[in-house]
């Protein structure tokens, strides 16, 4: 019952978001303008983007352990549909969509506002990511499942609200991200990217990556028992630039800083409960 009842109130606050999203009306003034794109039937030809990016952030959110990696950059999209990771999505044009990875649908768009629909891949977490993880269950992997509202003020500031859920029933949960961004180009080939927003999360999923079950405290792990409850997760802030090398070659990069809240922040996890990240890329994109 306390899961149910944790879920439905996330239903409940996933729904301020998307109201306000529906009602918003424009507010802020166009200023510098994209260049236009010819007129094309969407639901043919397709565009694509793959390259490679280094990444440096935590092990996981609170950990005071970092980890460098390079993961691979790929965006491609078909008509109303986009297949993305790394980040490769947001390359394929310079817009506010900013395509969340995974395989993406766009389902339904009237005037600025549209809703997508979208899966992707969780890759859970391991114990040995961390040393302060050695001895917790793992989180499984599983599918997600994905809605996202966007309402677009104009060529530049957006608000987006994205519903993510565990298909699987795999202790996934669900969350909800809603973010405020904000982008301009500094020149005809270089654009820059201000995010802004929070994340909540139901029971299932603060327990999952937050908690410490009574099963494993003072016996598999010297940690505490710990079991949060849902809501507010974190805040974030991101920067991102992309620059157009040449023709079709991109350099991007950013920098972002995530801050876990409420029973997030009180986690006995959450031993660096602010965190920032940074990342560096090339890719090649084409043929727009």
């Amino acid at each position: 019952m306390d899961r149910m009842h944790c879920y439905r109130s996330l239903l409940r606050l996933s729904c301020v978001p998307v109201l306000a999203l529906t009602l918003a009306q424009p507010v802020l003034a166009q200023s510098l303008l994209r260049p236009q794109q010819p007129a094309t039937n969407e639901d043919s030809g397709f565009t694509w983007a793959l390259g490679a990016s280094v990444n440096n952030g935590p092990s996981f959110p609170g950990s005071n352990e970092r980890s460098t990696g390079v993961r691979p950059v790929i965006g491609l999209e078909v008509g109303r549909f986009t297949l993305s990771s790394g980040g490769g999505g947001s390359l394929l044009d310079f817009d506010l969509d900013a395509r969340d990875s995974g395989l993406t649908a766009r389902l339904f768009q009237m005037d600025n506002f549209r809703l997508s629909g979208g899966l992707r891949l969780d890759g859970g977490r391991k114990g040995e990511e961390d040393a302060i993880l050695s001895g917790l269950p793992n989180v499984e992997r599983t599918l997600r499942g994905r809605l996202s509202a966007i309402y677009d003020f104009n060529k530049h500031a957006s608000l987006r609200s994205t519903l993510s859920q565990d298909l699987l029933g795999k202790q996934g949960g669900a969350t909800l991200q809603t973010s405020a961004r904000y982008e301009f180009l500094i020149s005809p080939r270089t654009e820059i990217g201000v995010a802004l927003g929070f994340t909540l999360a139901d029971a299932t999923y603060m327990r999952s990556y937050m908690g410490v079950p009574a099963s494993a405290a003072g016996i598999t792990t010297a940690l505490p028992a710990y079991r949060p409850g849902g809501g507010m997760h974190s805040t974030h802030l991101g920067l991102e630039v992309k620059t157009l090398v040449s023709s079709h070659w991109v350099l991007f990069g950013g920098v972002g800083y995530q801050q876990l809240r409420g029973d997030a922040r009180r986690s006995p996890l959450a031993v660096r409960p602010d965190s920032y990240s940074v990342s560096l890329g090339l890719a090649y994109r084409c043929c727009r």
